[in-house]
């Protein structure tokens, strides 16, 4: 057997040792990158359409339920922004795949406009976040060359 000069032995072992680690850290990067929709009141550079309760002519505006005219848009009660913030926790993780779920019944309605509510994305592979989940890769992965 030829002698391993450059030690990819050893590189292949801390590969597979980390690869877990690296789905764990990406589906942190990614929770924080969609709670952060929330804060920017948008989703990839596309601001949300305005919500009923603070456009003047509605129903909703009208008769507001307690403060709701000032919540951002999709803050009326915070458990669709505390499901985003725990997708990590509850993120389906394998060695080659990583499956992020906010399971609210009205959660997919918001992020892809279903029956007749406008698109409000807020959770989706996006360039912007493909960066930088490319960067943190190659950074752990640079890590592991240096030995």
């Amino acid at each position: 057997m030829a002698e391993d000069k450059f030690g990819f032995d050893e590189i292949l072992k801390k590969l597979k040792q980390t690869q877990r680690s690296v789905m764990v850290q990406l589906s942190n990067q990614a929770q924080n990158y969609f709670v952060k929709s929330f804060t920017k009141q948008g989703f990839n550079g596309v601001e949300w359409d305005n919500v009923q309760r603070r456009m003047q002519g509605y129903k909703a505006y009208k008769y507001p339920r307690a403060r709701s005219r000032t919540n951002p848009i999709l803050v009326e009660t915070g458990t669709l922004r505390r499901a985003v913030s725990a997708m990590n926790r509850t993120a389906e993780i394998t060695d080659d795949r990583l499956r992020m779920v906010v399971d609210l019944p009205y959660a997919a309605r918001h992020n892809e406009g279903l029956k007749g509510m406008p698109k409000r994305q807020f959770v989706g592979q996006t360039d912007e976040l493909t960066q930088m989940q490319t960067d943190k890769i190659r950074e752990i992965v640079d890590k592991i060359w240096q030995r």
